[in-house]
């Protein structure tokens, strides 16, 4: 494959769906695709500012794909945080800008139920259409619903594959503490979540486009 693109509704997607799989070698890229730069993560908070966030979660995703042993380019696109839903035609045709015959593609799982997610992968289905034939959609939320589809193939990690997407989460401080006492505050993602969100193995829906 030539290169691997995953697309990320929000900084820390790219980890949860396909931390594993970036680690593995490729013959090409590796690029992460930055749908929006999570800035409306705390919005009610008064302790930070969405661009204090973009600067920080900008800052958290270097140091994860750091940890993972992952050299890709980032490419931010700067939709809105929480509004991907109203800037779908816009990101569906950043992205058909971007896809190339022969990438293989990773995006968000339509059935993840979060709005950012389902118009991203709404998005993305429409841009890789009649450029490559397969979106491979990956389930975070979807996992805490219980609602997941059956996977098309499963990526197991090894032990040091395991480690090192873990330690990758661990970076994204702004998601898992609360940056103060005010439940505004955080964390986003509760530990329970993360526990079913993140395992040692990576699943893969085949989309046809």
């Amino acid at each position: 494959m030539s290169r691997l693109v995953v697309v990320a509704p929000h900084p820390d997607d790219e980890v949860l769906t396909a931390g594993g799989l970036m680690r593995q070698r490729f013959a090409g890229d590796v690029i992460v695709v930055a749908v929006t730069d999570g800035e409306a993560s705390h919005a009610q908070s008064t302790r930070i500012s969405p661009e204090d966030l973009r600067t920080r979660r900008d800052a958290e995703r270097a140091e994860a794909l750091r940890r993972l042993g992952v050299t890709a380019r980032v490419i931010r696109l700067g939709a809105p945080d929480q509004g991907c839903r109203g800037a779908s035609d816009d990101i569906a045709a950043s992205l058909a800008g971007l896809l190339r015959h022969g990438d293989t593609v990773i995006g968000p799982s339509r059935a993840d139920r979060h709005p950012d997610h389902v118009a991203v992968a709404d998005a993305l289905r429409r841009a890789a259409a009649g450029v490559v034939g397969t979106v491979w959609e990956a389930p975070t939320w979807a996992l805490v619903h219980g609602e997941r589809p059956p996977p098309s193939c499963t990526l197991e990690l090894d032990a040091a594959g395991w480690r090192a997407k873990c330690h990758a989460m661990d970076a994204y401080v702004s998601q898992l503490t609360p940056l103060g006492p005010d439940p505004v505050d955080g964390p986003v993602v509760h530990p329970g979540e993360l526990a079913t969100m993140l395992r040692p193995c990576e699943e893969f829906l085949a989309v046809e486009v």
